[in-house]
């Protein structure tokens, strides 16, 4: 623990058997550039003109007065970029602050002259009352004394309690010191918290675990309500049965008992103290005689020994071992006593599962409810359960992780208002009685050339049910799925039952399958061995009609106009096409419409368009006018082409180069633009990488681009073929996950950082372990090669950049001004100088021959993760928690460009050329950014689809955040890591 000397303000370390006397500060804190944290403390760097130093100046300056030589203070006393000091800390707080001599509670904002006794007083609007942390700090001292923004005494725990008791509902008595706090029920106590607030979710449950007085580890990021199920669960592990945690939800005022036969599955657990609002006068009931049966918690299900009031077939309430506090004090009289009864439906006719419906309330209920049966039973655990759905809804709930196991992903819905992306479902609206209506949902194969899938669902409300049937169709991919919606009706005749369909790769069998609870049901997709008998092409359904009106229009126009149109058509055609085999006889020469493309003869080019020309005709080595328009950066002779029919923007030359990839190697960036903008397709998918047990967590190519190392959680470092995605050596000596891989620029060497404290070198021919190096005080995040593989950088956690010698495994030279973690290090190409990423939210750049620090990067707002250099050695690019990746100068230091994310960015990489940006993100996104004009290029989600620059913003999100991008050295591939545990190459054009 360490307390602060009050006098020197120095901070000393002491072991938990020789703790001396010490006050311990209770505040809210500020913005945190004006909290004082460990680091200032411990490096005397302390700002005299902020917040956190008239805490730190009060409190010692108190504490010296009442003769105590020690001090603590939860911002200054934690080094919070330890996280195993951070989670210590938690679960130790509440003990920290019952053993303190005395607890100052600072009001920063209750000013001088404030009384606590005036109605409506400052002090009674304190926001140090309804903060989450505060709870245990005002239960856990003995002596708490309350101080205004002046440091001026306002009164202490006991002498302020009525008022206290008033805004806090804790009852008088526990806060004088007469009862225990483990007198309360858990529902009271839960109750306490219900109105308080904390900065991270997660926080309302850590914040209570000295209260409960259970530990468990800290979870930032597994969201509320997660971490509140699992304070529960550990209170019924650790605790004697106290069946008030199930006392959540009752109402202020008894909510009528429903009649509704709907059952929509609930949570047996709260999911915040929020939930216990009304159950502050809910006691615990002793029992008559010790309970064999605890509470467990397993597989999602809570076993319990309960008493059931049957009320009707399949429906119970569950009658629970406490009740209102007034009841329990009507001593000998048994028979009234009131407890609280929970709903209760069973989900099979004697399975003895159950579940809480939501629709149903909590009740009072007497403790001697006539026919009550005590019975042993599991009540599941519905943490994913969402408020119970109107009687009119239907609810396509859907996984986008089945869809890909037939390659496919939902792209569009019709009616868009329908669909909930993020919360992967569709909810049509059904009308009134009697009316039809229709949803389609557009499907796209991975397959580029195939057409797509639309799964029609249709709804009709007879009486109180809802019918459900689907359909399936394919269609065209340029086909808009609300025009085919618009003319459905024409075709539903031949479409209508037809549940099966082939785009070619695929044959498809579509299931309509409702939930175990109405109303929600599901879509099953399947592959199936053989096509169907008939598959119905809608694009062709609506061309015919589309010709049937037109030829019905044109015959009523007069047969001999049709004629001379047909006559009049064939006789441009043959002239042209003469003219094309007079020129282009297949020995190369260009076809007068290439030649007019590259020489950038728009006007030429229109010309020939209108007369008919073959805007596809590619000649021997496969180029194509727009190939050719496009290599020479003729933006409007591309515009007229990619106007025209006929035309595919992703065609490819015999060097397999596409009309964007000439443009982009030439560095034309209007014509990358337009093309992009126009659905060229910058990547493309090639496989997916499997074989480790968890997550990826960085990835590099070999310095031939054959080899591809992945680094994951499962503690093993694997190498693949890139060629063909065959799996080669595993490394497995590494007792931790593996967080960082680079290959020396020989691709000898294959070095590794690991979450076990070391970096490793290893003999990428044999899989050999070389050397273990293991200078580093805490985790080792990343590592690099200098260009002469005659170095290697080590990021640690300690705070430390280490360079070693390759060959021998000594060390060189530490490098040591980061204030927080380092995650990465990358050399510059000429290997002079070395960018760091640390967790103080700076990236660094070091001279490589002297250590010394030349330039610090600071206009990341978070936590920077990652670090690059462009191939010239002239940009950095970084990649920060704070959702951005950056480019600076490396001359200068300024600031060139910022990209954004939706989440933080965990890793950037640079093209051969240096002119794209790929970076990787939390979001589940893998974008490319074009350096220079800063515009984003193209989006590649999980499953190989591509998005354009204009939609990729609005693309729905994946669930697995990207963890490691890597661009190959010959700029042919990009490959991408990600929470999936798995890795994806792309093809770059």
């Amino acid at each position: 623990m360490w307390l602060i000397n009050v006098k020197t303000l120095e901070l000393k370390e002491f072991p938990g058997d020789q703790i001396p006397s010490y006050a311990i500060l209770s505040h809210t804190w500020g913005p945190d550039n004006e909290e004082l944290t460990f680091r200032n403390v411990k490096d005397g760097n302390v700002n005299k003109d902020c917040v956190g130093w008239s805490k730190l100046h009060g409190c010692c300056q108190q504490a010296e007065s009442d003769g105590i030589e020690y001090a603590w203070i939860d911002t200054c006393c934690i080094d919070k970029t330890n996280h195993v000091e951070l989670s210590e800390a938690i679960n130790s707080m509440f003990r920290w602050y019952e053993r303190a001599f005395v607890c100052y509670v600072y009001l920063a904002d209750v000013p001088g002259g404030d009384s606590p006794q005036e109605p409506g007083s400052k002090f009674r609007e304190s926001r140090w009352f309804g903060r989450g942390w505060t709870l245990q700090e005002l239960l856990a001292p003995s002596d708490l004394r309350f101080y205004n923004s002046d440091w001026h005494m306002l009164g202490s725990k006991k002498g302020l309690r009525d008022i206290i008791q008033e805004i806090t509902g804790i009852p008088d008595e526990l806060l004088q010191g007469i009862t225990e706090l483990h007198g309360a029920s858990v529902a009271q106590r839960m109750s306490w918290a219900a109105r308080r607030e904390t900065k991270k979710k997660e926080d309302l449950a850590y914040c209570l675990l000295g209260i409960f007085g259970v530990t468990m580890p800290m979870l930032y990021g597994e969201g509320g309500d997660q971490a509140f199920f699992r304070l529960q669960r550990h209170i019924m592990m650790e605790k004697t049965r106290d069946d008030s945690i199930l006392a959540w939800g009752l109402s202020a005022q008894e909510a009528p008992t429903s009649d509704s036969g709907q059952v929509t599955s609930g949570r047996i657990l709260a999911a915040g103290p929020e939930e216990f609002a009304n159950s502050g006068h809910i006691v615990s009931y002793e029992l008559s005689a010790p309970s064999k049966h605890s509470l467990e918690f397993s597989g999602g299900y809570l076993r319990i020994h309960l008493p059931l009031h049957i009320v009707s077939a399949g429906n119970a309430i569950g009658l629970l071992n406490c009740g209102p506090q007034h009841a329990d004090q009507q001593v000998d009289q048994q028979v009234d006593q009131q407890v609280v009864g929970i709903p209760l439906a069973e989900t099979t006719p004697g399975s003895g599962l159950y579940v809480r419906p939501q629709e149903r309330p909590v009740v009072l209920r007497p403790k001697t409810a006539s026919g009550a049966l005590s019975m042993l039973i599991n009540i599941k655990n519905d943490s994913q359960a969402k408020p119970p759905a109107d009687a009119n809804r239907q609810v396509w709930l859907y996984n986008n992780g089945k869809f890909s196991l037939v390659n496919l992903s939902l792209i569009d819905v019709v009616p868009q208002s329908c669909w909930d992306k993020e919360g992967t479902q569709i909810t049509p609206a059904v009308e009134s009685d009697g009316a039809m209506h229709r949803t389609l949902a557009r499907f796209r194969h991975s397959d580029e050339l195939t057409c797509d899938f639309v799964i029609v669902l249709e709804f009709e409300q007879r009486g109180t049910r809802t019918m459900a049937r689907s359909w399936v169709t394919i269609c065209s991919r340029k086909t808009p799925l609300e025009e085919l919606a618009g003319k459905l009706h024409h075709m539903a005749h031949k479409v209508s039952g037809k549940a099966s369909a082939s785009n070619g790769p695929l044959n498809l069998r579509v299931t309509l399958e409702h939930g175990a609870h109405q109303p929600t049901f599901r879509v099953r997709l399947e592959a199936m061995p053989h096509p169907p008998d008939v598959t119905i092409d809608a694009t062709a359904e609506l061309q015919k009609w589309d010709l049937e009106l037109e030829l019905a229009q044109t015959l009523c126009e007069g047969s001999a106009k049709i004629r001379r149109l047909i006559t009049r058509q064939a006789e441009v055609q043959k002239r042209w096409n003469d003219l094309w085999h007079t020129d282009g006889d297949g020995t190369g020469v260009q076809t007068p419409l290439q030649w007019a493309a590259e020489s950038g003869y728009a006007d030429m080019v229109k010309v020939l368009l209108d007369g008919g020309a073959d805007a596809a005709a590619a000649d021997k080595n496969g180029w194509t006018p727009l190939i050719a328009a496009s290599s020479r950066g003729h933006v409007d002779v591309v515009q007229l082409l990619l106007s025209t029919s006929g035309v595919d923007i992703d065609s490819k030359d015999s060097d397999g180069r596409t009309a964007l990839g000439w443009a982009a190697g030439e560095g034309h960036g209007a014509v990358l633009q337009l093309l992009l903008e126009k659905g060229a397709a910058m990547c493309t998918f090639r496989q997916t990488l499997q074989g480790h047990a968890e997550p990826i967590c960085d990835l590099a190519f070999s310095p031939d681009s054959k080899t591809l190392v992945s680094a994951s959680e499962d503690k093993t470092v694997r190498l693949w073929d890139t060629a063909t995605g065959a799996p080669g050596q595993i490394l497995r000596q590494h007792d931790d996950a593996v967080v960082g891989v680079a290959f020396s620029p020989d691709g000898k060497t294959l070095a590794s950082a690991s979450r076990d404290g070391t970096a490793r070198l290893w003999d990428t021919a044999t899989g050999a372990l070389r050397q273990t190096l293991r200078e580093h005080k805490n985790y080792v995040h990343g590592v690099a090669f200098s260009p002469d593989g005659k170095t290697l950088a080590s990021a640690g956690m300690d705070r430390t950049i280490r360079l070693w010698d390759t060959a021998s495994g000594a060390p060189r030279q530490i490098l040591w001004q980061h204030d927080g973690p380092v995650m990465s290090v990358a050399f510059s190409p000429d290997g002079k100088t070395l960018a760091s990423a640390s967790c103080d939210e700076t990236a660094r750049l070091w001279d490589t021959a002297t250590g010394a620090l030349r330039q610090t990067l600071r206009e990341h707002k978070n936590d920077v993760l990652g670090v690059a250099f462009s191939p010239d050695g002239k940009t950095l690019a970084s990649a920060g928690m704070d959702r951005t990746a950056r480019l600076w100068d490396i001359t200068s230091g300024a600031l060139r460009q910022t990209f954004q994310h939706e989440k933080q960015v965990s890793a950037v990489a640079f093209s051969l050329n240096g002119r794209i940006l790929v970076s990787g993100s939390g979001d589940a996104t893998i974008r490319l950014w074009d350096v220079n004009s800063g515009a984003p290029l193209q989006e590649l989600q999980r499953r190989g689809v591509l998005f354009n620059a204009v939609a990729f913003l609005k693309t729905r999100r994946q669930r697995m955040a990207i963890n490691a991008v890597a661009f190959s050295p010959d700029g042919k591939t990009i490959a991408s890591g990600s929470e999936a545990k798995t890795i994806r190459l792309w093809d770059v054009v």
